[in-house]
């Protein structure tokens, strides 16, 4: 069974387990650090986003507003004019008048976020959670929608999972994706059931775990007429069709026949003048509800602060605490720390969860600084995905922030990332956009000979310097220098061996433990001769990077 009490020991090996685990990895020299503090208070601290300092927080929201991690002028993305789009927008990066407004250049904007952030365990839970709460662009059809889901995940990711779902519920993309929008009244007030039944079934319990076909009905019922209403300063033009309008945040609204306070249906964002009231969609009759064995009085009369039909919602995680519990406790178990959990560990962090009443941060820090989290059977015994696989290794090989920001002026030294994000959908991840909403099996799940093969090439962007045309010249899609992988600190005059280059790889890429006859195998062919740190031994440095990403070892967190 799972040992769910504090670690009894911290060292730097524990921090970079950490680090790979909820993150997307640690230098070496940052986990030595922290290994000189209290296990506990990290831990504390990475997960409530308080390691880093007003500097360097202060420089990443810089590089927000100004930095240009996907080559947004280079790309021929359109751009609209400043005054068009009151600001500032989550969706906005590069300055104020660029608007990610296609796929790839939203996945790359989170790409950035990912690699840069001050708190990498937000980015981390967002990615994770977008695998929850799958969602996918092809029919939201709006880049920006999809952005402000993810900044909801951010920003409840480390909060109570009730709150965090009712947020997600209402949130624009989700009313979209799962067809909220149509569950209304028709004429028929037959409610359409898809949200009410992944709520239960993929956001909450688990398949058959606790509720009927019954509650699927009264579930819909209760939150029929919930759609989104759009204001003035979130439409803008829409430059691919001058006749049509871009939406760039939506806000929940009940459509019950209430004023529509200037604001105008998602529907009819083209209007000319918003209407003087909303549609009146909610589905008759929809009081008393019986749902999960209780009974709703009156659903348009909710909580105060809640909408019509939320304290339905929300009685799923009272009235069914266990059920939530466990299915909780496995996706978190084997997201964070092992695909094959026995039913007693599962049971334990069920218990964990249940005790911290649902609460995902709690939850987390417990987990994070059990014995069982760091025991040596849980290291390095789950594949990465492939976008934090690729994120850790341009963490680790790729400019820092301050590097590639100070560039800026002469040359964008910020990662392509657009140029690449395709490659995550033929390695087994298509960002914001999964297939389905089950999103994507984990773990051994991202694995097969095609998925590979695409990783191999994400590997050769990062370590081997591959440069495509911006400008008439060469630009590397990954801005990396092998000498700054060997500091000065501790490399004076750079490594003395060929077996001191792949030790400080090592160190920094992280892999599971090679076998030994592999490592004197790629030294004795890279290195034949005697070793000179030069040119082409750090074009080598490279050639030995892109081995140990492309390793068995090296896909293993």
């Amino acid at each position: 069974m799972a040992v769910l009490t504090g670690v009894t020991s911290w060292n730097q090996d524990d921090v970079l387990h950490l680090g790979r685990r909820a993150g997307f990895g640690l230098s070496p020299e940052r986990a030595a650090a922290l290994a000189g503090q209290d296990p506990s208070t990290v831990v504390d601290a990475w997960v409530d986003g308080t390691l880093a300092g007003a500097a360097e927080v202060t420089a990443f929201e810089a590089a927000l507003a100004h930095a240009d991690p996907v080559d947004e002028g280079a790309q021929g993305s359109t751009e609209f004019p400043v005054a068009a789009v009151p600001g500032p927008h989550p969706y906005l990066v590069g300055g104020a008048n660029a608007w990610r407004n296609d796929l790839a250049r939203a996945q790359a904007a989170l790409a950035f976020r990912m690699q840069h952030s001050p708190h990498p365990m937000a980015e981390r839970l967002a990615l994770f959670l977008h695998n929850l709460f799958a969602t996918g662009q092809a029919k939201v059809g709006s880049t920006a929608l999809m952005l402000v889901q993810q900044e909801t995940l951010r920003a409840l990711c480390t909060g109570r999972f009730e709150d965090l779902h009712a947020a997600v519920s209402k949130d624009p993309a989700m009313l979209v994706w799962l067809d909220s929008i149509l569950n209304r009244a028709d004429g028929r007030n037959v409610p359409n059931e898809n949200y009410a039944r992944e709520a239960m079934e993929l956001y909450s319990l688990g398949a058959d775990n606790g509720y009927n076909q019954q509650d699927i009905t009264e579930l819909a019922k209760a939150l029929s007429g919930w759609a989104y209403t759009v204001r003035d300063a979130d439409r803008v033009k829409d430059p691919r069709n001058a006749d049509g309008w871009a939406v760039a945040r939506g806000t929940f609204r009940v459509f019950d026949g209430a004023p529509a306070g200037g604001e105008r249906s998602w529907s009819d964002v083209g209007a000319a003048t918003p209407p003087a009231s909303l549609p009146r969609r909610r589905i008759d009759g929809v009081a008393p509800v019986r749902f999960l064995d209780r009974d709703f009085a009156d659903v348009n009369a909710p909580p105060t602060g809640q909408a019509k039909g939320e304290d339905v919602l929300r009685s799923i995680f009272s009235s069914r605490t266990a059920q939530v519990a466990t299915f909780l406790a496995g996706r978190l178990v084997r997201h964070f720390v092992t695909g094959a959990p026995s039913q007693a560990d599962l049971d334990g962090v069920r218990d964990l969860l249940v005790g911290n009443g649902l609460h995902l941060g709690e939850t987390l820090k417990a987990l994070l600084k059990s014995q069982w989290f760091y025991d040596p059977a849980n290291r390095f015994a789950l594949v990465q995905g492939p976008v934090d696989w690729t994120v850790r290794a341009a963490r680790a090989l790729c400019d820092d922030l301050a590097t590639a920001d100070a560039a800026t002026a002469a040359q964008n030294r910020f990662p392509a990332w657009a140029l690449v994000t395709d490659t995550f959908d033929l390695a087994g991840m298509r960002h914001l956009d999964p297939s389905g909403p089950n999103g994507w099996n984990e773990d051994v799940a991202w694995l097969n000979s095609n998925t590979a093969r695409y990783r191999a090439k994400l590997a050769a962007g990062i370590a081997l310097g591959e440069t495509f045309q911006q400008g008439g010249a060469d630009r590397m899609l990954f801005p990396s220098d092998p000498v700054r992988w060997f500091p000065a600190a501790a490399f004076p005059t750079g490594p003395s061996s060929a077996q001191a280059v792949l030790d400080r790889l090592v160190a920094l890429l992280q892999p599971a433990p090679l076998p030994a006859e592999v490592q004197a195998d790629w030294l004795g062919r890279l290195w034949p001769a005697a070793f000179t740190w030069d040119a082409a031994s750090q074009q080598k440095a490279r050639e030995l990077a892109f081995l140990i990403l492309c390793s068995p070892s090296g896909q293993l967190a």
